[in-house]
């Protein structure tokens, strides 16, 4: 078997172009990652967070003999983990890494998120952060949050984690992507941004539109680099892990 640790549209494209479905079990770490399989006949998915013991078990019990990480660019430690459940266990590990779509020298770049946060505290003109509800935690104490917009998922419980760390509602826009790049022009003429935050999430991620956007409307970027992590085996095009694995 082949277990594919999926959630992203990356993962859902090579499933759907995978022709032996049948080989293939996948593991999302929410409900909404499997969500997006719903539509994909004869595969089985499971909705749940592994540690590495879990994973171990996993590889056990369901004999796999591949694992396929298409999981998210920043899932830093679902790679890290797989990884060394594929030594533990002997088995191949195969990484999928979107490309990176934009040089350090155009963007103002960290690659810790509480130095980022530092630099933003400095700045007093408005700023749309695009890095997710999962670090909203860190700009609690903020003391400019006035001049910040959060763009998160339309979900209870993400506006509610907003919320609790003393995000204003006008500074929360709950939108579901991906986001064109007319789209992001749009909010950002809105809104009076002059200063984008993101993530290097790869085309898939809507980053080229996020880019675009920045450029045409002289907006500073500011990105939060990927974890730097030593893949054994990484390819950047589906095709490429199509072939392999076959």
């Amino acid at each position: 078997m082949i277990w594919i640790i999926g959630g992203t549209k990356d993962s859902r494209d090579f499933i759907e172009s995978f022709p032996f479905k049948e080989k293939l079990i996948i593991t999302t770490a929410t409900e909404y990652g499997g969500k997006l399989l719903e539509s994909v006949k004869d595969i089985r998915v499971l909705c749940k967070r592994l540690d590495t013991e879990a994973m171990n078990e996993f590889v056990e019990r369901n004999s796999i003999e591949i694992i396929l990480d298409l999981s998210h660019p920043y899932a830093e430690e679902v790679s890290k983990n797989a990884i060394k459940c594929s030594k533990e266990k002997n088995i191949k590990y195969v990484r999928f890494e979107r490309e990176n779509l934009i040089s350090e020298e155009e963007v103002i770049e960290f690659s810790h998120i509480e130095n980022l946060v530092e630099y933003l505290e400095k700045l007093n003109e408005n700023i749309l952060v695009t890095l997710g509800s999962n670090n909203l935690d860190k700009f609690k104490n903020l003391k400019n949050k006035s001049n910040i917009y959060f763009r998160i998922l339309p979900k209870w419980e993400m506006i509610k984690k907003a919320e609790d760390f003393g995000i204003l509602p006008k500074n929360i826009i709950a939108m579901q992507g991906p986001f064109s790049k007319e789209l992001n022009t749009a909010m950002m003429k809105q809104y009076n941004i002059k200063y984008m935050v993101s993530k290097k999430g790869g085309d898939t991620g809507g980053e080229k539109e996020k880019i675009a956007s920045a450029k045409e409307m002289g907006i500073t970027l500011i990105m939060l680099s990927r974890p730097k992590i030593d893949y054994p085996v990484v390819f950047s095009n589906l095709r490429e892990v199509l072939e392999y694995i076959i």
